[in-house]
Order: C-alpha cells, then sequence, then structure tokens
C-alpha cells in the first residue's frame, strides 16, 4: 500500500495569520492549490482552503481581512509521511476535513494530501 510522501502534494504553502483574504486567494490561484498552512511566527497554526474564501465572502468578510479571522484555526490535524493513505483516509473521513498537512520526523510541514489524491490513488487499486 501506498504512504502518504507517495501521493501528497509538495510544496506546501504557508502564509501568516496577517496575511490578507485577498494576498492568499491570489496565491492559491497562482500556485494551482485548493489549501495553504496558516502559521504563526513561523509555526503552523491552522489551514485557510477554497470552502473557507466561499465561507468568509459568504458572511461579508472583506478582503483586506486578515486569515486570523477566517482561515481554521483549531488544532491543526496533520499526518506523517509514512502513514498509509487508508489511515489518512480515514482520518479524513472521521475529522470530517478534505486537507491534510504532512509532517515529517522533524516535525516539519513537508506536503498536502487532499481527498482528490486518495480517491485518484484507491481508484486504481
Amino acid at each position: 500500500m501506498k504512504r502518504v510522501k507517495d501521493v501528497m502534494s509538495s510544496p506546501v504553502f504557508q502564509v501568516e495569520v496577517n496575511t490578507t483574504l485577498q494576498e492568499t486567494c491570489k496565491l492559491m490561484l497562482e500556485k494551482g492549490v485548493s489549501s495553504v498552512v496558516v502559521t504563526e511566527s513561523g509555526t503552523p497554526k491552522g489551514i485557510f482552503t477554497e470552502r473557507d474564501a466561499v465561507r468568509a465572502i459568504a458572511n461579508g468578510s472583506s478582503a483586506m481581512d486578515e486569515l486570523r479571522t477566517v482561515a481554521t484555526m483549531r488544532e491543526l490535524i496533520t499526518v506523517n509521511e509514512d502513514t498509509d493513505i487508508v489511515q489518512a483516509a480515514k482520518i479524513m473521513a472521521e475529522k470530517k476535513i478534505r486537507h491534510l498537512p504532512v509532517m515529517n520526523k522533524d516535525g516539519e510541514v513537508v506536503g498536502m494530501i487532499s481527498v482528490s489524491d486518495i480517491s485518484q490513488e484507491l481508484k486504481e487499486i
């Protein structure tokens, strides 16, 4: 069975909590990614996804609002790069999330795995 490191996207784009919604969406569009890790003083604290952007706009947020007000900033759920993709899929299903930051053994964010990545791999099994 494949491991998360075999199917994850890398590099992971990271933005600080004081980055604006507009700057973040522009970065995501330019890089062709659907999520970024949100950091505070360089430490991963949350995640911002396309769904967060839609929710923020629907709730009346301004393009100039900082991510700290619109990103998912609860305990960051991550997975180790050596985790089996089926286990990663279970975590995502249990937590009802679509993106998982991938950590290496040194605790650094080295990738991102999404529901799309996993479904593509499972389709091939």
